[in-house]
């Protein structure tokens, strides 16, 4: 009988051992009898662990997460710039990083189910994880506030930079524009101080 960390663990392995297959061959192309073949398990197991597909790849994003967050987290620790910091959080969007490539396309398929599968425990998974990148990127305006680099009301902008650089993921732009909507974005927010001496 395995213990409640072998299970949470066993449960990741079988997550972790699909990245290759939803990457080769998409969401919807996969079925449960491949995914219990590339984990090396019986297709009982899967539903031992597993109710469907969707929960596959939320377990999956919730692996990839971990290992961008500890990247991120490192990277924004010697970044100075807000700007730069917010490059780094927005890295999954346009780096040429053999494995971001591959965090990209788990998040493609990620969104699929986001955008056509509406029901309770995606609103869930998808709040959770937007709630924690929300925080990361107030926390990185606060400092910047704080520095005096970009005005106060920089902080409404956040639910709308999410939208507009997943819109532009979405749509496949190229990261050149990514790029300008972020120097556009840093002239607009740019604090600058208006005392007259």
């Amino acid at each position: 009988m395995l213990s409640l960390e072998q299970k949470k663990e066993k449960k990741k392995n079988i997550a972790k051992s699909t990245c290759e297959l939803f990457v080769e061959k998409g969401y919807v192309n996969i079925t449960i009898s491949e995914i219990a073949k590339v984990a090396g398990v019986g297709k009982g197991t899967i539903y031992e662990y597993f109710a469907n597909k969707d929960e596959i790849i939320y377990e999956l994003m919730g692996c990839l997460q971990e290992n961008y967050d500890g990247k991120l987290k490192e990277k924004l620790k010697h970044a100075v710039l807000v700007k730069e910091k917010l490059l780094f959080l927005f890295d999954i969007y346009f780096s040429e990083d053999d494995i971001v490539k591959v965090q990209r396309q788990i998040y493609r398929e990620y969104l699929g189910i986001v955008l056509f599968k509406q029901n309770e425990k995606t609103e869930d998974f998808n709040t959770k994880m937007m709630s924690k990148y929300n925080n990361i990127l107030e926390n990185i305006f606060k400092e910047a506030i704080n520095k005096n680099e970009i005005i106060e009301e920089s902080l409404n902008f956040i639910p709308s930079i999410f939208a507009t650089l997943e819109g532009f993921f979405i749509a496949n732009k190229e990261k050149q524009v990514v790029f300008e909507y972020i120097d556009d974005l840093f002239l607009l927010l740019k604090y600058e101080n208006k005392e007259v001496a």
